[in-house]
């Protein structure tokens, strides 16, 4: 059961401080929390040991908003009133949730504290994290948690992208370690989002965060599935969804593609099933739907050297759209990334266009950058295939510029060197 609570919409005094708020990161969670937060009247200091990060946080920031400064000092965040933990959670190399920075994070936090002071965990993290991973390190340095210090879990809600919604109209999820710790955390997000759904307790608000990715991840392996079953009879599972799509109730829809990536939904479910299994009841289903997500490139990879031949060497292709998301220059766990490295190691003759990207990243910096549908010497590719279907993208000119185009998406308009995959 939650507890609702909407915030009257008063525009707060930006000369007014509400107090000092330290956010530790200032990454895509951070910062539009940090930058609400100046907007609302706060204090705002921002830490990330990334210059690119701190700078775009930086020039988020119009002026007259409030104070922000963003910094790579921790000794800049000692004596905040509030201390929002919005740190990467990734998983390590054998799959694990790595909670290595949310670790070094609190560290932090616990040797800046002041007494009364709210630290609210808004990374993702296992169920169970608020109440031990980060009760444990504030108290290890002699807080007490409800007494001396306050504790909440918020996890975040963000949507990256151009069209996301502003995040003061997201609707916060809020879990408290006991009551004083929960009204010290609704003061402070009262002041920054429209509503607040309080939960029961932080390992509700936990795992209702990692449900929201479980959810997706789960019907993105059914898509996938579906799609390879729709498109063997012939039919076009882009129509078949959009069909559905028109039942008012019962039905939420979900589009075939290269795969989950970014930085929430296949990571996301690890923690869930961690724990679930560490209680004695790990999902068949969640394994089955992690390992479809890990396998769909290669199954796409498969299909293309079924069509091109299963020698790649030499064969030139072009991969249109590299990002995890279109519209997103964001590459964490990008689906056309692993592709790439999948049609290298088959010796083809790659390159890639993106139109999104700035300059190329580490990541592609040995990979031939294309700035249009060809290869970078003019030529046209053997093959293209669409690894992101972003809005800027002419999709009707992708089917012209090569005589074999592959579309993971089914969004491609039919023609015969179009192959859906």
């Amino acid at each position: 059961m939650s507890l609702s609570i909407l915030r009257p919409a008063l525009a707060p005094s930006p000369r007014l401080s509400r107090g000092r708020l330290a956010v530790l990161g200032l990454g895509y969670v951070g910062r539009p929390l940090a930058l609400g937060a100046a907007a609302a009247g706060y204090e705002v200091i921002g830490y990330d040991p990334a210059p690119e990060a701190r700078w775009l946080a930086s020039a988020g920031c119009e002026q007259g908003l409030g104070s922000f400064q963003a910094s790579a000092d921790p000794a800049a965040l000692a004596g905040a009133d509030t201390w929002l933990i919005c740190v990467p959670t990734p998983l390590d190399a054998r799959g694990r949730p790595d909670l290595t920075a949310v670790r070094a994070a609190l560290g932090m936090a616990a040797r800046g504290l002041k007494p009364g002071a709210l630290v609210c965990l808004i990374s993702t993290c296992q169920p169970g994290a608020t109440n031990g991973l980060c009760r444990s390190i504030l108290e290890e340095t002699g807080w007490r948690v409800g007494r001396d210090v306050f504790l909440a879990v918020s996890p975040e809600r963000e949507n990256p992208g151009p069209h996301a919604p502003p995040t003061r109209s997201i609707p916060r999820l809020l879990g408290a370690t006991d009551p004083a710790s929960l009204r010290r955390a609704l003061a402070f997000w009262r002041d920054i989002v429209d509503q607040i759904e309080v939960v029961a307790s932080p390992e509700v608000a936990e795992c209702a965060k990692l449900l929201e990715n479980t959810y997706r991840l789960v019907n993105i392996a059914l898509m996938d599935e579906l799609h390879a079953a729709f498109t063997a009879l012939g039919v076009a599972t882009r129509d078949v969804v959009a069909a559905a799509a028109t039942k008012p109730f019962g039905f939420a829809p979900f589009w075939p593609g290269l795969g989950a990536g970014g930085h929430c939904i296949p990571i996301d479910p690890a923690f869930l099933q961690m724990e679930a299994a560490r209680a004695g009841a790990p999902s068949v289903l969640l394994a089955k739907a992690m390992s479809r997500n890990r396998g769909r490139v290669a199954r796409v990879l498969a299909q293309i050297r079924a069509r091109l031949g299963d020698d790649l060497a030499g064969k030139r292709v072009l991969v249109a759209g590299v990002t995890y998301k279109p519209d997103v220059a964001d590459l964490r766990a990008a689906a056309p990334l692993k592709l790439l490295r999948g049609l290298h190691g088959a010796r083809a003759e790659l390159a890639w266009h993106d139109p999104v990207i700035g300059n190329a990243p580490k990541c592609l910096s040995l990979m031939p950058r294309s700035v249009a549908l060809s290869m970078p010497d003019g030529a046209p590719p053997d093959a293209i295939i669409l690894g992101t279907p972003h809005r800027a993208f002419d999709l009707a000119a992708i089917t012209r510029a090569a005589p074999l185009v592959f579309d993971p998406f089914g969004i491609l308009p039919a023609g015969p060197n179009v192959v859906v995959v």
